[in-house]
């Protein structure tokens, strides 16, 4: 099990790319990660949108935010991620849940640890324009695009601008466990952000690391 955690604790997003291609072996693994991904009632309402051809890596980088176009080419695999809430169960225990996004979530989480077994970056990124991203792929607007991953080898971090490389090599912070677990009762200390939510982060149009 400490295996797990390390690998889990090991994921970064990084930014630096190399320009080695990844395998199609390899992609298929990461496609089975999120075929694997739990669902409720097994709905398996998650969908990749993956952009092989330039054409469609043209037009999906086009679709990013300025900030992700400063770097995010550089990848070698640029991948969509969504999800079909007509394909959902429509209640659970009377109460209306998004349960769609929830299941997207755990396919990535499932992509992202399968991509840092493999020795790849799966950076996401929350920067870019849903419809347009949908219009590339000519997918329906029933699809619910929720995050567009940079994937490949990690490559040096001189390769970035220099505002990029300071980032890269910024230490990664975790809430504390007494923060994020609240046992039998609420405290105050749970309510406290890991990030002042007044501060900047939709600029970069990125999910933080």
């Amino acid at each position: 099990m400490a295996d797990l955690i390390e690998a889990l604790s090991g994921r970064r997003a990084r930014r630096a790319f190399d320009p080695r291609t990844v395998p199609a072996e390899t992609q298929e693994l990461l496609w089975r990660a999120v075929s694997v991904a739990p669902s409720h009632g097994n709905v398996q309402s998650a969908r990749l949108l993956v952009a092989q051809s330039k054409g469609a890596r043209d037009k999906l980088v086009a679709a990013l935010s300025e900030g992700n176009r400063n770097w995010a080419p550089a990848a070698p695999l640029l991948v969509a991620l969504g999800s079909i809430p007509d394909h959902e169960h429509a209640d659970s225990y009377g109460e209306e849940r998004a349960l769609w996004s929830f299941h997207a979530g755990i396919a990535a989480g499932n992509l992202m640890t399968q991509a840092t077994a493999l020795g790849l970056v799966a950076h996401p990124m929350a920067g870019f324009d849903e419809a347009a991203v949908r219009d590339v792929f000519g997918a329906p607007s029933e699809l619910r695009v929720l995050v567009v991953f940079a994937i490949g080898y990690p490559g040096p971090v001189e390769s970035l601008p220099e505002d990029l490389q300071r980032r890269e090599q910024r230490e990664q912070r975790r809430q504390p466990l007494d923060r994020l677990v609240a046992v039998d009762s609420w405290g105050a200390g749970n309510s406290v952000p890991a990030r002042d939510p007044s501060r900047g982060g939709r600029r970069s149009g990125k999910l933080e690391r």
